[in-house]
C-alpha cells in the first residue's frame, strides 16, 4: 500500500516494507473532515507533535497541549501553538508512539477518535486529511462502524478478513488525492476506534494480517453489503465484470433480518410528475433506486390505485458477503472460515507478507 502512483506523494512516516509487499499500515482519507473549516484538535491518550512539510523535509514546531485548532487558508493550513505559529500547505500531527489517541472535533462531524498520524494536506487547489494508521487498527474500526458492537467472535474475525482484503484490493482508489481508501461507504465506513471494544479486538487479533486471495496471491474483491434478500448476486450481473469468486448464493440465513424485505409507496401522479422530470424507466431499477434512495434496485411494482407501492427485499448491491446472513451463521456456531466459504468461492488464506503480486482490480463495497 506505499505505492504511489499519482502526481501527490503522501509524506509517510513509518518505514516501508520490502517492495512489492503491502505495508501494514494504510492511510484513510478523512472526508467528513475535509468539509470543516476549523478542526480543534487534543490528545486522547499519549502525546502528539506539530511537523511541517516543505520539499520534502519535516521540521517539528512544537507539541500539542490541550486543545488546539487547525484551520483552512487559501492555500493551505494554518495552526498557533504556545510557541510558534505555522501556515504551511502541509501540515501533520505525528504521535509519540503508534497507538497514541488523537480527537478530532468540527462542528460538522462532531468528534471522533483515532490511532496513528494525520495529515492536513492542499492538493490540486483542494484541502485534504488523511490518517496514516496501523492496518489492525483500521480494520477494528471499520468493524464498529459496518456491523458495530454484540455480535459473535466468529462474525468479526471473518469480517476482519473481508475488511482487511477490501482495503488491500482497493488501495489505489484514491491514489489523486494521496491516500489508499476513504472513510465513506463508497470504500467502507470507517468512524475511527472511540467505540472498539475488547471482543472486537479479539475477533481482529484471530485473523491479525492474514487476507483473503485467489490462486495468484492477489487480494479478492471482497464485496459485502448489509443484506442479500435470501440470495446473493453475481458481479457480472451487478457490475458488469465477472469475478470468480462473486458468485449467486442461496442464502436462508439472513432472510428474516431487519433489511430482509422492504416497502414503499409513492403517489402515482407524483410518480409521474418525478418519472417526466427524471427521464427514468421504471424497468431501469439500478438508476430507480439511485434516483429514489431505495435499499435495493430488487423489487416489483404492484398496482395500488392511486398509488405505486414497491416492494423489495435485500439490502446494498448483493455481492459477496451479506452481513446480517453471517450475523446469523457466527450466532448458530459456524466457524469464520465456514462463513467465508459461504459467500465466495475459489478462495485462499495468506499472510500479508506473502502477498506479492499486484492487487485485482477494485469493487465497490456497498
Amino acid at each position: 500500500m506505499r505505492t504511489r502512483t499519482a502526481l501527490f506523494l503522501l509524506v509517510t512516516l513509518w518505514t516501508p516494507t520490502a517492495t512489492g509487499q503491502p505495508s501494514s499500515t494504510i492511510t484513510v482519507g478523512l472526508e467528513d473532515f475535509e468539509k470543516a473549516q476549523r478542526i480543534r484538535c487534543q490528545a486522547a491518550t499519549g502525546a502528539f507533535e506539530w511537523i511541517t512539510v516543505e520539499n520534502g523535509q519535516l521540521r517539528a514546531v512544537g507539541a500539542l497541549e490541550g486543545i488546539q485548532e487547525i484551520a483552512k487558508t487559501d492555500v493551505g493550513y494554518t495552526v498557533t501553538t504556545k510557541t510558534d505559529e505555522m501556515q504551511a500547505s502541509y501540515i501533520i500531527l505525528k504521535p509519540a508512539e503508534s497507538h497514541d489517541i488523537i480527537r478530532l472535533i468540527s462542528d460538522p462531524t462532531g468528534y471522533r477518535q483515532y490511532t496513528g498520524a494525520v495529515h492536513f494536506y492542499w492538493h490540486a487547489n483542494q484541502w485534504h486529511i488523511a490518517l496514516e494508521a496501523d492496518l489492525e487498527d483500521y480494520v477494528a474500526g471499520v468493524l464498529v462502524s459496518e456491523v458495530g458492537k454484540g455480535q459473535a467472535k466468529a462474525l468479526y474475525t471473518a469480517h476482519a478478513l473481508v475488511s482487511r482484503t477490501y482495503a488491500l484490493n482497493n488501495a489505489e482508489r484514491h491514489r489523486l488525492t494521496g491516500y489508499d481508501v476513504c472513510d465513506q461507504v463508497h470504500c467502507q465506513a470507517f468512524d475511527g476506534v472511540s467505540t472498539v471494544d475488547d471482543a472486537i479486538r479479539m475477533g481482529c487479533r484471530a485473523s491479525k494480517h492474514m487476507v483473503l486471495v485467489d490462486r495468484l496471491g492477489r487480494p479478492i474483491p471482497a464485496a459485502f453489503h448489509s443484506n442479500c434478500g435470501g440470495t446473493t448476486r453475481s458481479s457480472a450481473r451487478v457490475w458488469q465484470k465477472a469475478s470468480p469468486h462473486l458468485l449467486p448464493v442461496q442464502d436462508s440465513a439472513c432472510s428474516f433480518g431487519e433489511h430482509a424485505q422492504w416497502e414503499r409507496q409513492i403517489l402515482r401522479k407524483d410518480w409521474n410528475i418525478w418519472q417526466k422530470d427524471q427521464s427514468v424507466d421504471l424497468d431501469n431499477k439500478t438508476l430507480v433506486r439511485a434516483k429514489l434512495g431505495l435499499p435495493s434496485d430488487r423489487f416489483d411494482v404492484g398496482d395500488a390505485g392511486d398509488a405505486l407501492i414497491l416492494s423489495g427485499r435485500g439490502f446494498g448491491h448483493g455481492v459477496g458477503l451479506c452481513q446480517e446472513g453471517a450475523m446469523e451463521r457466527a450466532k448458530k456456531g459456524a466457524s469464520p472460515w465456514a462463513i467465508l466459504d459461504t459467500y465466495y468461492q475459489e478462495i485462499w488464506l495468506r499472510h500479508l507478507s506473502q502477498i506479492t503480486a499486484p492487487r485485482a482490480p477494485g469493487v465497490s463495497s456497498k
